[in-house]
C-alpha cells in the first residue's frame, strides 16, 4: 500500500509541477520567422518556393503536435512546391477533404472548396494532408501536418 501511495504521490507531483507541459498552443496571420522555418521543414516545402502565409494553427500542448498551415503561392507548377522525394507532385491530384475541426480560425474555411491533393505518410507517425486550390494568382495550399 505504501508502495502504491509514493507511486500516486509521484504521479500527481509530476502533474502539477509542470513537467508534462509539452510545448504550447499558437493560432496567428502572421507567423514568425522561426514558426515559417519549422513548416517548410517538417511539411518538405521547396526552398526556393515563394509564398505568402494566410494563417497557421500549432497545437503544441498535448504528446502528439498538429499544424494546419495555409498559404498562396504564385507558383502555378504543383511539383515545384514540395520536395518530390517526399510529396510527389503526381500524388496530389485526387479530390481530398482535410481533417477541419469546427473550431480552425476563417483562414481555415475549406467548406465550399474543391480542393485536389493527398494524404501522405512522412516518416513513421508521422502524416501530411494538402489540399490545392487554384486561385487568381496561383494556388492556395492547405496543409494538415500531425503526429500520430
Amino acid at each position: 500500500m505504501p508502495k502504491t501511495s509514493i507511486t500516486l504521490f509521484t504521479f500527481f507531483l509530476i502533474l502539477t509541477t509542470g513537467c508534462l507541459d509539452f510545448g504550447e498552443d499558437i493560432v496567428t496571420t502572421n507567423p514568425t520567422a522561426e514558426q515559417l522555418e519549422f513548416c517548410e521543414t517538417v511539411m518538405h516545402l521547396n526552398e526556393e518556393l515563394v509564398y505568402e502565409p494566410i494563417g497557421l494553427k500549432i497545437l503544441g500542448s498535448g504528446i502528439d503536435d498538429a499544424v494546419w498551415f495555409c498559404f498562396t503561392t504564385q507558383e502555378t507548377d504543383i511539383s515545384k512546391i514540395f520536395l518530390p522525394e517526399y510529396i510527389p507532385s503526381d500524388s496530389l491530384n485526387k479530390e481530398i477533404n482535410i481533417y477541419s475541426p469546427e473550431n480552425l480560425p476563417n483562414w481555415w474555411d475549406i467548406t465550399d472548396k474543391d480542393l485536389i491533393g493527398g494524404t501522405f505518410e512522412i516518416t513513421g507517425g508521422t502524416f501530411i494532408s494538402i489540399g490545392i486550390a487554384r486561385n487568381n494568382i496561383g494556388y492556395t495550399i492547405y496543409i494538415f501536418w500531425h503526429e500520430n
